[in-house]
């Protein structure tokens, strides 16, 4: 048996859709417009959605009128909540179950935003203070043991994408030292 993957390791936060449900092309809704060739609601599968959750025009999004697609990177938000939060679920039948992970997708994608701010911030020259505080919000953003579904919804109702923002305006002076 494959050991389950470390939710901690963020080399593997990454966009990869074979790891993922479609995540991308269901949970969000777009518009019709220079990025989206047709309008999809929210929680409804985009028709270029393959029964494998693969987008069957991925080569061709561009030529298809999909630049917003093709330019979306989920960070590997999709990923970790397929198989860190709901792993082997399946949501095409189960309409509580789309509508929970969703949540869950668009909750990690905000976490995602925020790591990628911290691992840019890597490149900043922080004192030791500031480089522990960039490590505990790292820790704190990329929990293990993972991220559940609940512990998501009450971090988000505590304040974390806050508090990591604040942890980031506290860098202002290392940017300025650059």
């Amino acid at each position: 048996m494959t050991p389950a993957p470390d939710p901690q390791d963020m080399t593997a936060l990454v966009a990869d859709c074979a790891s993922c449900a479609g995540l991308c092309c269901v949970s969000p809704g777009f518009d019709a417009g220079d990025d989206f060739a047709f309008a999809k609601p929210a929680l409804a599968p985009c028709r270029h959605l393959g029964a494998d959750n693969l987008c069957r025009i991925h080569e061709s999004l561009e030529d298809q009128g999909f630049p917003g697609c093709a330019r979306f990177d989920c960070k590997g938000a999709g990923p970790y909540v397929m198989t860190h939060i709901f792993p082997r679920k399946r949501w095409r039948k189960d309409r509580q179950l789309l509508e929970d992970i969703s949540e869950a997708y668009r909750r990690m994608r905000a976490i995602c935003d925020m790591i990628e701010m911290f691992r840019v911030a890597e490149n900043l020259p922080l004192s030791p203070t500031q480089e522990a505080a960039r490590q505990k919000m790292l820790n704190t953003l990329l929990p293990n043991p993972a991220w559940t579904a609940p512990g998501l919804a009450d971090a988000e109702q505590a304040g974390l994408l806050s508090d990591a923002r604040a942890v980031l305006t506290s860098f202002r002076d290392a940017v300025t030292r650059r």
